[in-house]
């Protein structure tokens, strides 16, 4: 299986949008960023370096925002602060040829970000929210304000919402506000049922639409809207309330409006649009400046005849997040035969569909519970008799009994359960068991709805998706939706060999259909004949009956530290720079790239022609991504303050043998040329390691790590069965590690007293100095116990990098460490590939003195 990218890189391509700006958008904002974002305010600067050029950390993992995620907020910025293309008709004339703008599109900047369901819309909201607050405060001028009004379309979504931003939740959990900024961080949410007035520079508001302008009486025989009506239903204010909440708004001045589902609140025509409206023009008339801009957030930007909505700027489709690994891979498990068992109940005419989703969930089931997750199993019913009817039977089968959650509308938009009617106390008690699902306490393996299955209900663990109802022109994006709600994954995405899936169970007769609607998103759904369907991820428990070949590696504290407090002494005499020549400055214009145009058969010259180089004439836009690199490299945060001046004087003093400016073209010029460059980059490097990374004496930790307290962990690699491991199966990389693998388990090899594959869940690895200087981690491949007393830390190697050699020496020295501190004997072995195959052995004592430790 090959090995999916970090989705936190830079890609080389992405898929193809059809939609108009897109495509011209993404390559003005790939250039920009190559440039180091020149054009920028010093705040928007810092906050692109600390979001996607920083190491952070989240509960003890390695963290970072997805591109898809920086992307999005990187477009934002470009368009609204960058080129100031506020208007529809400024990204028209920009963007494509022709396109007629109406004056309602001209009022203010409006833009829709496209993004799939779990790829992360709140990320890229709270990630606009820092950028304009921050820049108020600062940069005026760049016409952002401190004020935001996040709206949702339905119960369900702002309660999602809330989660993340009552009491300013994300602000603090996500690395959002650099360290030296918090102090300024005075920002306050008030959500929907808050009547205070925040006095806080900042401020969000947040609420559901219905919020904003007064309810309608139920009794006038209008249908309420569905999804807002959605288990529980929504506040309905009256005039008053929903009035006094947009003077609240209003009162505080320019707002930028972020929509989530934003495809609910897009047609002008809509009340909740025309609320938008007003205000900004209410806003105009008091002075204060109006709406600063609207963000809208959607996974289905689409009219409901299927065309994309105009303002998309950023496209990031289902097809590229199942390619990148950051969302489920989904999977249609298609049936054959009669479509449907007539019958007036609905349990039996869908049998079929039914059982066999059933039989798939039994199957993630009993692979995924070894590692505690929960998944469950979603049917979309036609109606609420048919729901009824469909939970009833899941009731009786084994794994069911008292776990099928029925919890849906009916057509006055009352929240039902069963056949009656919920009392209003039961409506509480229906909400808190659709937040379990996504919880270790989940309780339920079915959830059978009418109308769930749509935006805002979208949970990590439904795995099979059992959709029930017909398609019809009126849902024309349901097959999207539907994919939508299963498609956030139940562990973090990996960077490397973790896919998991979303089965839908439906029949052939639907295929046509489904291709139709999914094909303009470029996601060309596998059809699987059901029984085929298996899932792909296996889980890695420690197996309680084999505890005879646990082992215990001793936690030592690290050899190598990184430390800030030398970095003083870091100045332009510490770097140790080489200087360069500038060339002279008639040559100015003559850095240039030569064209010649030769005939495809004949060879010949047909024509010529030359180009000039482009250079960032910006040198704040170099020395950011210069200095980006610098602490990439070293490990280093929030150091930029104090490396760019120093970075600067070593060019403008020392780099070339005289002072320059890097003001002067010519200057800029020769910084561009990939040997000044390297010698820059390194310079700094070498110095910034030499002075930050320290040695300190080991000591040994009281705790050790004990491989039988590892986690269950998923995994997709290949696995092989173990007899003296402690773990039920091992997962291998490559066919080395399977060879390996064998020899260890062979009966030959009966010195093999127990081994583990070291996996990242078990949590072991070892800090050295990279070939660059700085510090690293090292997992190793494998701990062997021998019957010769010894403990035994294996490296299978393949092809070798510069990195090996220095990855040796320091496993050779923690296990001299580790011997000294412990008693326990410790020893490292490297084995290279073509040693194991040219040299067969049968006994681990062999192999060992074969290679020598």
């Amino acid at each position: 299986m090959s090995r999916l990218l970090p989705p936190y890189q830079i890609p080389s391509e992405r898929r193809a949008s059809a939609a108009a700006f897109v495509g011209g958008i993404r390559r003005d904002v790939d250039g920009w960023r190559a440039q180091g974002y020149p054009g920028v305010t010093g705040t928007t600067r810092r906050l692109l370096q600390f979001w996607f050029e920083t190491d952070h950390k989240l509960k003890g993992e390695e963290w970072h925002y997805f591109f898809c995620q920086r992307e999005a907020i990187e477009t934002l910025i470009y368009l609204y602060e960058v080129r100031r293309l506020r208007r529809m008709s400024e990204l028209a004339a920009t963007y494509t040829e022709r396109m007629a703008v109406r004056p309602s599109e001209d009022r203010f900047a409006r833009y829709v970000v496209k993004m799939a369901t779990g790829s992360g819309k709140t990320k890229v909201m709270s990630l606009a929210v820092a950028w304009s607050y921050f820049n108020a405060l600062h940069h005026p001028e760049v016409g952002l304000p401190p004020s935001f009004l996040l709206i949702a379309p339905n119960v369900i979504v702002y309660e999602r919402l809330a989660d993340e931003f009552a009491n300013g939740k994300v602000f603090r959990s996500d690395p959002l506000i650099p360290s030296e900024w918090q102090s300024e961080w005075q920002f306050s949410v008030v959500l929907r049922d808050d009547a205070s007035r925040p006095s806080t520079r900042g401020c969000l508001f947040l609420t559901n639409v219905h919020q904003l302008y007064e309810g309608r009486d139920e009794s006038d025989g209008d249908v309420p809207d569905e999804i807002a009506a959605v288990m529980p239903p929504p506040a309905r204010g009256d005039l008053a309330r929903a009035a006094e909440m947009r003077e609240r708004i209003i009162d505080r001045g320019p707002v930028l409006v972020l929509n989530d589902e934003g495809h609910h609140l897009h047609n002008d025509d809509l009340k909740w649009a025309q609320i938008i409206s007003d205000m900004h023009a209410e806003l105009g008339q008091r002075g204060t400046g109006g709406v600063a801009g609207q963000f809208d957030f959607t996974a289905t930007p689409r009219h409901q005849d299927g065309r994309l909505f105009r303002e998309i700027i950023v496209d990031y489709p289902i097809a590229q997040a199942v390619d990148d690994g950051i969302v489920k891979t989904p999977l249609i498990g298609e049936l054959r035969g009669d479509l449907d068992i007539t019958s007036d109940d609905a349990s039996v005419r869908y049998r079929d569909r039914i059982n066999a989703g059933v039989s798939k969930w039994r199957q993630f089931n009993d692979e995924l519970s070894k590692a505690n997750l929960k998944p469950v199993m979603f049917v979309m019913a036609e109606n609420t008799t048919a729901a009824g009817q469909i939970a009833d039977y899941l009731e009786t089968l084994p794994g069911f009994g008292g776990r099928v959650l029925e919890i849906h509308t009916n057509a006055r938009g009352e929240v039902v359960e069963g056949k009656s009617k919920a009392k209003k106390e039961e409506i509480e008690a229906l909400r808190q068991a659709a937040r379990k699902v996504d919880s270790n306490e989940n309780p339920y393996a079915a959830i059978v709805s009418v109308l769930m299955l749509r935006e805002g209900w979208d949970v990590k663990n439904v795995v099979v998706i059992v959709p029930l109802r017909a398609y019809t022109a009126k849902a024309n994006i349901l097959p999207e939706q539907t994919l939508g709600r299963g498609l956030r994954r139940m562990t973090p995405p990996a960077s490397g060999d973790i896919k998991e899936q979303v089965v839908v169970i439906e029949h052939a007769a639907f295929k046509d259909f489904w291709k139709k609607e999914l094909e303009e998103e470029g996601l060309d759904v596998e059809w699987v004949p059901v029984d085929q369907v298996r899932p792909l991820t296996r889980t890695v428990v420690v197996d309680k009956t084999r505890l005879a070949y646990d082992i215990d590696v001793p936690i030592l504290t690290p050899g190598l530290v990184r430390s800030v407090t030398r970095l003083d002494k870091l100045n332009v005499d510490a770097l140790g720079l080489r200087t360069f020549q500038l060339p002279e400055r008639r040559m100015l214009g003559e850095d240039r790239i030569q064209y010649t145009g030769r005939h495809m058969f004949t060879l010949e010259v047909v024509e010529e022609a030359e180009f000039e180089r482009e250079f960032p004439v910006e040198p704040s836009g170099y020395l950011s991504v210069m200095v980006r690199l610098v602490e990439r490299e070293t490990r280093l945060t929030a150091q930029f303050a104090r490396l760019a001046p120093l970075m600067k004087a070593a060019i403008e003093t020392r780099l070339f043998g005289t002072s320059v400016s890097m003001e002067d073209e010519i200057v800029m010029m020769t910084l561009n040329r990939p040997d000044v460059k390297r010698e820059l980059f390194e310079a700094f490097v070498t110095a910034i390691n030499n002075l930050s990374i320290e040695r300190q004496r080991v000591a040994l930790d009281s705790q050790a790590i004990r491989v039988s307290n590892t986690n269950a962990f998923t995994t997709t690699r290949e696995c092989m069965d173990g007899n003296k491991t402690v773990f039920n199966i091992v997962p291998y990389a490559n066919q080395l590690e399977a060879d390996f693998i064998a020899f260890l388990e062979s009966r030959d090899a009966d010195d093999v007293l127990a081994y583990f594959k070291n996996e990242t869940a078990v949590h072991f690895d070892i800090e050295y100095q990279g070939v660059a200087g700085g510090i690293r981690r090292y997992v190793p491949d494998f701990v062997v116990r021998a019957g010769d007393g010894v403990m035994y830390i294996v490296e299978t190697k393949g092809q070798e990098d510069l990195e090996v050699e220095r990855k040796d020496l320091r496993a050779a020295r923690w296990c001299a460490d580790a011997s000294a501190l412990t008693g326990q004997r410790w020893e490292y072995v490297k084995v290279p590939e073509g040693v194991f195959r040219s040299y067969p052995v049968r006994r681990f004592a062999e192999l060992v003195s074969l290679l020598g430790p």
